[in-house]
């Protein structure tokens, strides 16, 4: 009788003890896979036969167009799921299943098929964890979080996780949000296919170089609006942009929380490979680190861009209050001087020039009139004006 655990933790009945977790692999009885109905899809359910006279229902089975099998790098066309996957466990190729906002029901038929262990699937699917690697009695998972840049209005926009999970005869990938970036994932291994010849690892290492480029594309896309602000601060006419720089910097904190947590994942890939990583793709993903090292410091001299912008539109606005005050100060010592004469007038002194002199009232108006002029003249030659 063989013994098989329920998908994600359901208990199963009259089943004998499996031992410690660490140690548990469901893996589906697939002697009978005849019974099965060929044209069966995801939301069917069949019926798979476990030892004499026992059954557990099996869960649904992927859509042609979300599962392929591969051997030496080339796609294997004309099988039904249950032949490739059978195939796939007598080590004539690997199974790919990829599934773009899959369910519940989608995802316990999946951990069932290829025998993983529901806390790691739980673990993976954890929305409250972020980008990450981790291995499990011979399988690889790598979780990565998404981003993309929409322009300085939108900022930067969560573009969903890819989950990839990839042992010794199969590979798997969830995608949700979009777009969905698996097609062009599948079209790049499919046109490389010495590549695509290392099996799982082949895709555990597109996946994770596939994300980086977006991460570059968005990096890219953010620095072209950078360098805009950048010609508005030392614009005269396009006033105070804290406002503006500040946003930016928002926005390049959201890129870096996304882009930083994969360092660690990916150094663990390159430094302490497991078995179903190969030593060629482990070199490959030296390539991913350096690639998202360059990243990094696009993200770190963006942050030294914006913290000179800063000081440059603290700068700009200082000159901008002190030519106000200078010409302040100008129209104020200007305009000061007829006023000291009017004041002057006013006291009503009896030797005033005009008491006895008709020209005397036009002749102060005029030295007046030339006192402004002259001091005009002056605060404009220096520039105060």
């Amino acid at each position: 009788m063989l013994a098989v655990a329920a998908p994600l933790g359901l208990p199963v009945p009259d089943q004998p003890d499996l031992g410690p977790v660490s140690r548990l692999i469901c893996v589906p009885d697939r002697r009978h896979a005849g019974n099965a109905s060929p044209g069966s899809r995801l939301g069917e359910e069949e019926t798979v036969t476990v030892g004499e006279g026992g059954s557990r229902p099996r869960g649904p089975t992927p859509a042609p167009d979300d599962w392929a099998l591969y051997r030496d790098g080339r796609l294997q066309p004309g099988r039904e799921y249950d032949d490739a996957v059978a195939a796939a466990r007598e080590r004539q190729g690997f199974v790919w299943v990829r599934l773009h906002e899959p369910t519940g029901e989608d995802v316990r038929a999946v951990a069932s098929e290829f025998g993983l262990h529901p806390l790691v699937v739980d673990d993976a699917r954890d929305e409250r964890h972020g980008t990450k690697a981790g291995l499990y009695d011979g399988l690889v998972y790598l979780v990565l979080h998404r981003v993309a840049y929409e322009g300085e209005a939108t900022g930067v926009r969560d573009a969903g996780r890819l989950t990839v999970f990839a042992g010794p005869d199969f590979a798997v990938t969830l995608s949700e949000g979009g777009p969905d970036p698996v097609p062009a994932i599948v079209q790049r291994l499919e046109e490389q296919p010495k590549l695509l010849a290392h099996g799982p690892a082949a895709v555990l290492y597109a996946t994770a170089d596939a994300t980086v480029d977006e991460y570059t594309e968005a990096a890219e896309a953010f620095e072209s609006d950078l360098t805009d602000i950048e010609a508005a601060v030392f614009d005269d006419t396009s006033g105070n942009q804290a406002g503006r720089i500040y946003r930016a910097k928002r926005r390049l904190l959201q890129l870096r929380r996304a882009v930083v947590p994969l360092g660690p994942p990916v150094r663990t890939l390159m430094q302490h490979a497991p078995e179903p990583v190969q030593a060629k793709v482990q070199q490959l993903f030296q390539g991913v680190g350096a690639h998202l090292d360059h990243v990094h410091g696009q993200l770190a001299a963006h942050d030294d861009i914006i913290n000179s912008m800063l000081q440059a539109n603290l700068a700009q606005l200082s000159v901008s209050q002190n030519n106000d005050m200078r010409k302040i100060t100008s129209w104020a010592a200007i305009v000061a001087v007829p006023t000291a004469i009017a004041g002057i007038y006013g006291m009503n002194f009896t030797d005033m020039p005009e008491l006895h002199w008709v020209f005397g009232y036009p002749a102060v108006m005029l030295v007046m009139a030339a006192i402004c002029v002259v001091l005009y003249w002056n605060f404009k030659r220096r520039g105060w004006l």
